[in-house]
């Protein structure tokens, strides 16, 4: 009788102690903020952010998706959901919708630095897409060369990395993701000034 007291009683302590978490952190944290990370857990999992038509089909990544190609995945396996996980950018990712939180939980002037979280991950993820593009063009000068050093090659090459540029698109997410990242990077240097 004893013993199936005891989980009763710890549960009965674990939603105790949640209700009371839960409601500490509803009472500390600002609703613009809390609404923000909202829109850019979504924006960055849900929506579209790049969208490229080639040959024929559409691949539509999140910026999620983006992060899992940064850690070594295809673009295959990105679209469908499979391959690899997006490994150490998942923290970051995390840390970016979590971070401008920071600032109303934490009393710690390095708190306030979450607001700059999301604008850290995207400043990461633009250097990785801009990685892969380049090795996409030096892939494309390879192919060229190939086929020899002439004027002919070197035409292929340009037209080769001019329809690529020229097939992708930005989607809805990659104006919302930055939208959030410039009113968060506003409201943390405006927080930084005032504290001061």
């Amino acid at each position: 009788m004893q013993e199936a007291k005891e989980p009763r009683d710890v549960l009965t302590q674990a939603k105790a102690h949640g209700a009371r978490w839960a409601t500490l952190f509803v009472q500390r944290v600002n609703r613009g903020d809390a609404v923000g990370a909202v829109l850019f857990l979504l924006a960055t999992t849900m929506f579209s952010v790049v969208a490229v038509r080639m040959m024929g089909s559409n691949a539509s990544l999140s910026f999620y998706d983006l992060l899992r190609l940064q850690n070594g995945g295809n673009v295959q396996g990105a679209m469908a959901g499979q391959g690899s996980g997006a490994g150490i950018y998942a923290l970051l990712w995390l840390l970016a919708v979590v971070g401008p939180l920071l600032p109303s939980l934490l009393n710690h002037r390095a708190g306030r630095l979450g607001y700059f979280a999301p604008l850290l991950l995207w400043g990461i993820a633009l250097a990785g897409v801009v990685s892969q593009v380049r090795e996409v063009m030096n892939a494309t000068r390879q192919f060229a060369g190939f086929m020899g050093d002439s004027r002919a090659s070197r035409n292929l090459a340009g037209d080769m990395a001019s329809n690529l540029w020229n097939s992708m698109s930005f989607g809805f997410g990659f104006y919302l993701s930055l939208a959030i990242v410039i009113a968060f990077t506003v409201r943390g240097v405006a927080v930084l000034r005032r504290r001061a």
